[in-house]
């Protein structure tokens, strides 16, 4: 067996390996409905046997076994009730479960990409991901609801073959051989069928991201007004699915002429080969028998056309979940463990953070030292790609650093991702669930109206609910587009204030940038005033906003240059004075205090 074909019997067995593991709890359906599927296709098998014996009563008998006759008719039509009393609800059971296992492999997949480190997603288009994943679970939900198909090729494949064989044993090894051969010539063709698959998958992952991205920056598309370039580029890369499609479409074709014209070549054979050693032992050829070799070798015909169809079929299924490996197979980030220590700290040192994300010649956070203080306000500043951000996905337990010390009031952590228990970061870009209003600000968790409005009010949504008819039932668009920039912004802030209830470090990347000063400095005041026993870490973008702050760090090239407070960073540091003499309006300055 070739490298291809031991690649789809591994994927095969997989898919197997799949529907158990997501059948737990209802295993006992699953053997329930193959038993009923079983039972029904071999009850099917009696009824040609039945209508050989009815012909043979005939032809024997003439007009004086009429009885006999009819009575093995009876008995075939009754097999097929039988087979039916047996199949349809083997069938509502099967159907049934592939929903509950679809369901189950579906949680557990997106289980399993929100438990992946936030570098891994960044690395990774959204769309492609999200097309690993819905091909995954449309696999196993196709491969879990047509196991009748491949119960019933298996039984009627074996049956009648052995049911030959007992008619005459040199016709049945025949039959094996014939068959054996259509089976090998299949897996020839799907050898080449599965690279084709392959690239189309890959072609297709590219396409859809392609699209998502003309469909999710649609404003800027219509703004710049470019969706004739963006439309170009999004039909060359469904070009490049359509290249693999055609290939396959010729492939299978040839497929099928073979095989169907084998499949008619070897029925016919079988039935010439049993009426020649018939001929040849005695004379008489029961036409009954006859009848029941060429039922029994059309069934098996019928079974390799729809073996042929469904192997098409199991490839896919066997390539698409396979796709989810990368998913799958992707190191979670560690689960933190919240010592006991973190629960009161009191002071966090952390020292050497090293962090690199590989896009440039030297570490985006190079062996950063900082001294953390609950209740302590500290203000992170500096040019755009100092590697502030960086520190705060790193302080959230977002970004694993190679290198990291930390100790927690003199005592020494295994590493900063146990700082996740505590800490909840606000992040820069205010990204928007197309969902209602209450669910984007709850994101599904059970939380009290009046923490709701303490948040919102906090954030300063308060007035931007006012304004709104179904206040929390309100519908927002795809991306929040009919909301502001500012609205967004205080959406997110009033969505991350609640999921830091509970949090003694808070982390803050710009949460208010794109609020007015005064605004801003309003809700910025209130948010440092309302949490006492938080230690407060902010990357502050307009400087007004640092007579607010305890500490100041200043950060450049991913390197801590300075730490203090403001005004002896100010004696100290001639380009942040500098920028801190040329911050806009000075009358923001005087109302920050």
């Amino acid at each position: 067996m070739d490298h291809a074909s031991t690649q789809v019997t591994a994927g095969i067995a997989r898919l197997y390996r799949t529907l158990w593991a997501n059948a737990e709890g209802k295993r006992r359906v699953l053997v329930g409905f193959l038993v009923l599927l079983f039972m029904a296709q071999a009850v099917r098998l009696a009824i040609p046997y039945f209508f050989g014996l009815a012909v043979n009563d005939l032809q024997q008998s003439g007009a004086q076994d009429v009885a006999g006759a009819a009575r093995h008719v009876a008995l075939a039509f009754g097999a097929v009730v039988l087979g039916w009393l047996l199949h349809g609800p083997g069938r509502v059971m099967e159907r049934f479960l592939a929903v509950t296992v679809r369901e189950r492999f579906a949680d557990a997949l997106y289980a399993k990409a929100a438990s992946l480190p936030l570098a891994w997603h960044e690395a990774r288009h959204t769309g492609e991901i999200a097309t690993r994943m819905t091909k995954a679970v449309a696999a196993l939900f196709g491969f879990s609801q047509h196991q009748f198909v491949y119960l019933q090729n298996a039984v009627s494949l074996i049956g009648p073959l052995a049911a030959i064989a007992m008619i005459s044993w040199a016709t049945g090894t025949a039959a094996v051989l014939g068959y054996a051969f259509i089976f090998i010539l299949l897996l020839r063709f799907d050898r080449i069928m599965i690279s084709l698959i392959r690239t189309e998958n890959a072609a297709e992952r590219h396409w859809q991201s392609a699209l998502l991205d003309g469909l999710a920056n649609i404003a800027t598309v219509l703004s710049l007004r470019i969706p004739g370039p963006i439309r170009r580029t999004i039909a060359a890369r469904y070009a490049q699915v359509s290249e693999p499609l055609r290939r396959n479409i010729v492939v299978n074709e040839g497929k099928w002429c073979v095989i169907d014209l084998l499949n008619n070549a070897i029925r016919t054979g079988l039935v010439v080969l049993y009426a020649w050693l018939a001929w040849r032992q005695g004379g008489v050829i029961l036409l009954g028998t006859a009848v029941m070799v060429h039922q029994y070798s059309q069934q098996m015909g019928n079974v390799v056309g729809s073996m042929a169809g469904h192997w098409s079929d199991l490839v896919r299924f066997a390539t698409d979940i396979g796709g989810a490996d990368d998913v799958l197979n992707a190191p979670s980030r560690p689960t933190p463990t919240a010592p006991a220590v973190l629960k009161n700290w009191r002071h966090i040192s952390v020292e050497q953070v090293t962090f690199d994300h590989g896009r440039r010649d030297r570490p985006t956070l190079d062996s950063i030292g900082l001294s953390i203080r609950r209740g302590e306000r500290i203000a992170l500043v500096g040019e755009s790609g100092a590697g502030k951000s960086t520190l705060l996905k790193v302080l959230a337990g977002l970004y694993h650093p190679a290198k990291a010390r930390i100790e927690v009031d003199g005592i020494a952590c295994l590493g900063l991702s146990d700082l996740a228990a505590i800490s909840t970061l606000v992040a820069q870009e205010a990204e928007i669930f197309h969902a209602s209003l209450g669910f984007n600000l709850t994101l599904g968790r059970d939380v009290s109206m009046e923490a709701i409005q303490y948040a919102c009010t906090l954030a300063g949504f308060d007035t931007v609910l006012d304004n709104l008819p179904l206040g929390f039932d309100t519908p927002i668009g795809e991306r929040g587009l009919d909301l502001s920039g500012g609205q967004k912004q205080r959406l997110a802030l009033a969505r991350g204030l609640l999921a830091a209830r509970d949090s003694s470090l808070l982390l803050f990347d710009e949460p208010t940038s794109a609020l007015d000063p005064m605004t801003e400095a309003r809700v910025t005041t209130a948010i440092l005033e309302q949490h006492p026993h938080a230690a407060i870490i902010a990357s502050i973008h307009r400087l007004h906003l640092l007579p607010r702050f305890d500490r100041v760090v200043l950060m450049a090239d991913g390197k801590v240059v300075d730490d203090g407070p403001l005004e002896k960073l100010l004696e100290r540091q001639k380009g942040l004075r500098d920028m801190w003499e040329k911050t806009p309006l000075p009358a923001e300055r005087e109302a920050a205090g």
